[in-house]
């Protein structure tokens, strides 16, 4: 199979879907969240190189632990309101079927290509389930997160970790005035187009992993990477850097 087309087309999917009203949602995600850790993180980095005394943003980071030496001196982190970038999916909904149908050019690889990107999603729904991040946005940008840093950088992300990345991705995204007028409709393809995006080079990274398959590891390293920069205007070393 050729992924290089499916790369292309589902990023260029996804953009599209950005464009309408929950584009602001992404771009709030972006600028608030992501490049507000990678600075914070790399403050951090700094003292902990340097020896000195961790600043207080340090604490709410699972990377530094104990290490954080005023953490007990640190504000407490602001309760979160749970559920708040959950929705209702719309029925009837197709964008896993408009996906698939824009990635293939005969009715079979149609097919294949909707079998692909729903298998993405089951992936992630069966693994999030536990934790309630299914039918939430939050969710979803964690997921696609998680799934490129795991294929970028060979290793999962520790649950501690994990968790920490979705509560600050729920508490920012809840406070976005264009997520809370995106329609149900926007929302669930929004949701859909990250957990397929996310789901596909993490299929083929973890196919190659238990093959053996060098060469599909690293195509499913170029198809996150390429994601990374499409999506989320970042390279990928830039998101594995928020754990």
């Amino acid at each position: 199979m050729n992924k290089r087309p499916f790369s292309t087309a589902c990023a260029a999917f996804a953009l599209t879907l950005l464009t309408a009203s929950a584009a602001q949602a992404q771009q709030w995600l972006v600028n608030s969240v992501i490049q507000n850790q990678i600075i914070e993180t790399a403050i951090c980095d700094d003292a902990q190189k340097k020896r000195e005394k961790l600043p207080d943003i340090c604490a709410k980071y699972a990377k530094y632990g104990a290490g954080t030496a005023s953490r007990g001196n640190a504000s407490p982190a602001p309760a979160i309101a749970r559920g708040t970038t959950k929705f209702a999916p719309a029925a009837n909904d197709d964008s896993l079927r408009k996906l698939a149908d824009s990635l293939g050019s005969t009715a079979q690889e149609r097919q294949q290509m909707l079998q692909l990107a729903n298998a993405g999603k089951q992936l992630f729904e069966q693994k999030y389930a536990s934790k309630g991040w299914n039918d939430s946005i939050a969710g979803a940008f964690a997921f696609f997160i998680i799934a490129n840093t795991t294929v970028y950088t060979g290793k999962e992300p520790g649950d501690v970790a994990q968790d920490g990345l979705f509560a600050t991705l729920e508490q920012t995204l809840s406070q976005s005035p264009d997520l809370a007028k995106a329609s149900a409709s926007e929302k669930t393809a929004l949701y859909n187009s990250l957990v397929a995006c996310a789901g596909l080079p993490l299929l083929f990274y973890l196919d190659g992993k238990q093959q053996g398959n060098a060469a599909e590891i690293e195509k499913a390293r170029e198809l996150s990477a390429g994601f990374s920069r499409k999506l989320m205007n970042l390279e990928p070393q830039a998101l594995a850097a928020m754990f």
